[in-house]
């Protein structure tokens, strides 16, 4: 699968999974915002760790890289108060962390298709 098609795939998956998330339809083991946060998080974890990591490993310093790692670092987080239903402060919302999820997926998704034009 070439990398745009992947990235083009990672767009549709993460508004998928967010529209399922917020309408509260019952899909597969999806059955809530909750679970759909989580979903996603895990989804966009993979998708980081096959598409970017090896861009990221390459040009450590590269403020798409540094961007892109700060991206994963909040998702972490995010996903980890998320799995352990943790409520802290704002970041215990499922539809703040299934809304980031999504928005990263996509922003990481349109910044991947630019990045062989931004290798130095």
């Amino acid at each position: 699968m070439s990398r745009r098609l992947s990235f083009i795939l990672e767009i549709i998956v993460a508004i998928a999974v967010f529209w399922i998330g917020i309408t509260n339809t019952n899909v597969l083991f999806i059955t809530g915002v909750r679970s759909a946060a989580i979903t996603l998080g895990i989804i966009g974890l993979l998708f980081y760790i096959t598409n970017t990591v090896g861009y990221v490993l390459r040009n450590p310093v590269h403020p798409i890289s540094l961007m892109g790692s700060i991206f994963a670092i909040i998702g972490v987080i995010l996903l980890v108060i998320q799995i352990f239903g943790i409520n802290i402060w704002i970041f215990g919302n499922p539809l703040l962390a299934l809304t980031y999820f999504a928005l990263a997926m996509i922003a990481k998704a349109v910044v991947g298709m630019f990045m062989p034009l931004s290798i130095y």
